[in-house]
């Protein structure tokens, strides 16, 4: 299999419409990061900096003790600890943690990856301001302050905004992955993927347990096979014959048909299929680098079986062998969250790569 190219920079994987009530939000920009699986191209600065700490999907609100009692406060954890989609139980969106702006001073703690600064001054602007700031102290940091006149003024401004500044943490966080499977992805794996469906997939190197379908030779199934949660990759294709598969309907319609073939219970009467009962799918198009991807979201269950859990796909055009191909993750955790397990396969889904593309792009962190 020929060497895989380098990451280089992209559009936001969701781009977001312009809004009219965002002419008050400051957007800063930094160089983005180049990653290459042979050499780190970085800017001599990013060379000199520590990678990002932190647990993933912990995100640090730095603010006065004093804000802790406030309805900003109320506010800022409703807007982070929303529920993520597709998970049946309501994960949230990160787990908030709390400084004071003395502690954030200090070397060791200012280099976590997910940073929310609440600067409230009498002094300030007649309208809160919210600024971005990219690899600040790390490399694969986010840093967003949120600066107002009044706690009321932030209290009311933020909700308008909170899908950007969620997304602008969820993209931080998959970029911080997706530098780590680049690293140690699992090449035995990714060869057999080659082999089976002519594309390339980053695959963690816990997904080591080669998986076997009921019916379909080339369809490609693996796991890490853990006792108690356990993650799953699968990559299928199909024909293009209908424009609609890009769509909710077609494309469950297609999954519940290949996935319900290959997967199966422990008797004939159970197999895989979208579970519309507990969560209803959802499906969207993303653009990666101007490549249009479908993205499906939601729960999957054992038909006539107890097994369930969320799932993520991700569905490209494959325009050179005329096929739709279906890269999928989907976890069980029945006495666990399912963040990070979802979310570690959802980054793993953005390394997809077919025979017309010739670079892995990295996500871009905006506030648009």
């Amino acid at each position: 299999m020929a060497a895989l190219e380098p990451f280089e920079p992209f559009e936001p994987f969701e781009p977001f419409e312009p809004l009219k009530n965002m002419k008050r939000l400051l957007i800063l920009l930094s160089a983005l990061t180049l990653l290459s699986l042979t050499s780190c191209k970085k800017s001599i600065q990013n060379v000199l900096k520590p990678d990002s700490s932190g647990t993933p999907y912990d995100l640090y609100l730095v603010m006065d003790e004093a804000l802790k009692e406030t309805a900003l406060n109320d506010t800022l954890h409703a807007i982070f600890e929303f529920p993520m989609e597709g998970t049946p139980n309501g994960d949230e969106y990160f787990r908030v943690r709390h400084l004071t702006p003395e502690n954030f001073a200090s070397q060791v703690i200012r280099i976590v990856a997910n940073v929310a600064i609440v600067d409230i001054d009498p002094t300030n602007g007649e309208q809160p301001v919210v600024t971005l700031e990219r690899d600040p102290y790390a490399d694969h940091q986010v840093i967003v302050r949120m600066h107002a006149k009044s706690i009321e003024s932030l209290a009311d401004y933020l909700p308008q905004i909170q899908e950007q500044l969620r997304q602008v943490f969820v993209k931080n966080e998959m970029n911080r992955r997706i530098k780590i499977i680049t690293k140690e992805h699992l090449i035995k794996q990714q060869d057999r993927l080659m082999r089976l469906q002519n594309a390339s997939l980053y695959i963690p190197r816990s997904m080591d347990v080669t998986c076997k379908p009921a019916k379909d030779s080339t369809f490609f199934w693996c796991t890490d096979n853990f006792a108690a949660k356990q993650s799953y990759l699968v990559v299928y294709s199909v024909p293009y014959t209908d424009p609609n598969i890009f769509t909710l309907e077609g494309a469950v319609a297609v999954r519940d048909s290949v996935m319900g073939a290959n997967i199966l219970g422990s008797d004939s009467t159970q197999h895989m299929e979208t579970n519309r009962n507990v969560v209803l799918p959802e499906y969207k198009a993303l653009n990666l680098g101007g490549r249009y991807v479908g993205e499906l979201r939601g729960m999957w269950r054992m038909r006539n079986g107890l097994m369930a859990g969320p799932f993520i796909c991700h569905i490209r055009l494959d325009e050179v062998n005329k096929r739709v191909v279906f890269a999928e993750g989907f976890c069980y955790a029945p006495n666990d969250g399912k963040r990070l397990l979802i979310r570690n396969l959802e980054a793993s889904l953005y390394t997809l790569k077919l025979p017309s593309d010739q670079l892995i792009p990295e996500i871009e962190v905006t506030l648009e």
